[in-house]
């Protein structure tokens, strides 16, 4: 269970990251008029890069963290 805790933070923060470097982008790029809410364009990309990256990449470090203490 602790594996799994720190595998989730770690894991968490770091797709957080890379998730709103890749919203920023995409929003800036290809989505400028996008509006979420009070947000528009990179803003509201990397908003929800990091949501989505961070939630994904916790529930996979959590679960990676279970499977290497059960070796």
């Amino acid at each position: 269970m602790l594996f799994g805790g720190i595998g989730a933070v770690i894991f968490l923060v770091i797709g957080a990251f890379i998730g709103f470097l890749l919203g920023t982008y995409v929003g800036g790029n290809y989505y400028p008029e996008f509006v979420f809410l009070t947000w528009q364009g990179y803003e509201a990309g990397g908003w929800i890069g990091m949501i989505l990256g961070g939630v994904i990449s916790g529930i996979l470090g959590y679960d990676l963290g279970v499977k290497i203490a059960n070796k």
